[in-house]
């Protein structure tokens, strides 16, 4: 890729951004304000029922004399929680935004002028396809370190309070730098992920006459409903394959980056936690999180939303000539 190809994504990117600002920039902020008032709320209801705070500054005493891995594991917890609402409303707006998309230039005429301008279906494909994996996600990212740095402010406080070192107790177990850097670099694999159900709701959103995500819905649950009728007809048992559940499966799969090495049972179709190890490695474990680009159905994933976006760009260019 050029430079010039480069430049031109970037250009078409912000100009995703300049469309859409509420779901960039005001609803992350939101969401973490509310996640922050929230968390103050749920202090001050507590400090009603602690009178003094002495419970709550024993509590803080006590976990200061804890192992070193054990407060590593809870102030983990703590941040990633914290944080968890902001990643799971971002895949909601992520999906609703690929599925429409490109919907929203055929519906008000605007690929007309779009397609003016010396910019290839491809890459108007790709830039919105970028938008939702990268540009988008950098904004959530950034509320999530504010909460993170809030809560280990009001943290700081309480320990204070208590007379302990908050440095040895919360900030040096919250191990910042890489558990920020496990949640971007996760966040770049869920995409990986997720990118097959991206694509599908792109290339729906080509072409469907209106409300291209129920259609992207409908599809895929009309397909799961005839395979599952044609089995019990001719076997009298559930089908082996079944495209619904697969979507299903890989969805629930990849909400939220996080590094839980869940074991997916293909057979009975659950999830198996009992060799779940709960120490900080849960949340920070770079291992389990390249593990994923390691499974041949991530790859097979991209070559198939491969072809889908490549979908997507003919049907754009179809519209625009039409």
């Amino acid at each position: 890729m050029s430079m010039q190809h480069v430049k031109t994504l970037g250009a078409l990117m912000r100009r995703e951004l300049w469309e859409n600002p509420g779901t960039f920039k005001w609803t992350p902020a939101i969401i973490a304000g509310l996640t922050l008032f929230f968390i103050v709320v749920a202090l001050a209801i507590g400090a009603r029922f602690d009178a003094e705070l002495a419970f709550t500054l024993d509590a803080i005493r006590t976990f200061a004399q804890e192992p070193a891995d054990q407060r590593r594991l809870f102030m983990a917890g703590a941040l990633y929680s914290s944080s968890a609402l902001l990643f799971q409303l971002m895949i909601l707006l992520v999906l609703f935004y690929l599925a429409g998309c490109l919907y929203e230039d055929r519906k008000d005429r605007s690929i007309l002028f779009w397609k003016s301008l010396p910019v290839s279906d491809h890459m108007t494909v790709a830039s919105k396809l970028l938008t939702a994996c990268l540009l988008l996600p950098a904004f959530y990212l950034i509320a999530a370190f504010i909460v993170h740095l809030v809560v280990l402010l009001i943290a700081t406080g309480y320990g204070l309070a208590a007379g302990v070192n908050p440095i040895t107790t919360f900030w040096l177990p919250s191990a910042l730098p890489r558990l920020w850097l496990v949640i971007a670099l996760g966040l770049i694999v869920q995409a990986l992920w997720l990118l097959p159900i991206y694509a599908w709701l792109m290339f729906c959103s080509s072409w469907a006459p209106r409300v291209p995500i129920l259609i992207a819905i409908a599809i895929p649950l009309g397909v799961s409903l005839l395979q599952h009728a044609w089995s019990l007809l001719s076997v009298f048992g559930f089908p082996d394959f079944n495209i619904g559940l697969i979507m299903l499966m890989r969805f629930g799969t990849g909400l939220v980056p996080t590094n839980l090495d869940m074991q997916v049972d293909s057979t009975a179709h659950r999830a198996d936690f009992t060799d779940v190890q709960f120490s900080e490695e849960l949340f920070m474990n770079f291992s389990t999180l390249f593990g994923h680009l390691l499974k041949p159905e991530m790859w097979i994933g991209v070559v198939i939303a491969l072809a889908l976006l490549a979908g997507a760009a003919w049907f754009r260019r179809r519209a625009t000539d039409n």
